[in-house]
């Protein structure tokens, strides 16, 4: 497998441990006021968006190579470090 392989395995990987954590926010929410699960809720709403804004460079960055690969790669890495931001940020509201 290649470097470019190794990379979207990965991140496909990623995505789907972000979708698991996600989730587990989501069902924690049943464990809160109305009024915090609401505030939640936008949140757990925001990591969606920002984990389909992932998914979606993720795509466009299999369908190239070369130069315009390096280009993605780092837009891709970009959404997914704001998602991981955002999505330690939510969890860190459980603790």
């Amino acid at each position: 497998m290649d470097r470019k392989e190794d990379y979207l395995e990965r991140l496909e990987a990623q995505l789907k441990e972000w979708k698991v954590k996600i989730d587990r926010l989501e069902a924690g929410t049943s464990l809160v006021s109305a009024e915090v699960k609401a505030e939640l809720m936008k949140e757990i709403e925001d990591l969606r968006r920002k984990k389909m804004v992932v998914k979606e460079r993720l795509n466009e960055l299999e369908k190239t190579g070369g130069e315009l690969w390096d280009t993605l790669k780092e837009g891709v890495e970009k959404a997914a470090a704001e998602l991981k931001h955002a999505l330690h940020k939510a969890a860190s509201r459980f603790k």
